[in-house]
């Protein structure tokens, strides 16, 4: 415990630390010259700003959507790093989703042989008691 507050009190400011007059005077007129050009600027950043929505704004709506085909192209599988689309992504899918389901199912086979196997052995303490 008293190496605990002797880590504590080493963990104390030792001195104060302020800035003197010289810097102090230096901030203030930074600032005062910031001040300055601060105006001038965000006037800039405003007429950008307010092209960059015009020039969107006047794009944008001229702009051509694609609509999905019918044939299941929404569906899309990355395969050996290579993008698969439509009807042969919708069959990898199929077959990936079947794996996982039989993976699940596994599990829980060797889950519920592991709870029983669990339960005969406190069967069997508790008959030997």
């Amino acid at each position: 415990m008293d190496e605990y507050h002797d880590i504590i009190e080493q963990l104390k400011p030792q001195r104060n630390i302020c800035a003197s007059a010289r810097l102090r005077r230096l901030v203030s007129d930074a600032s005062v010259c910031r001040r300055r050009t601060v105006g001038k600027s965000r006037w800039r950043w405003w007429t950008a700003a307010a092209c960059l929505a015009l020039i969107l704004g006047t794009i944008l709506p001229f702009k051509t959507t694609t609509t999905p085909s019918a044939d299941n192209s929404h569906c899309v599988v990355y395969a050996a790093g290579q993008m698969v689309t439509g009807g042969e992504a919708q069959s990898i899918a199929e077959a990936d989703v079947a794996r996982m389901e039989q993976f699940l199912r596994t599990v829980e086979q060797q889950n519920s042989s592991e709870e029983e196997k669990v339960n005969q052995f406190i069967k069997h303490k508790s008959l030997l008691k």
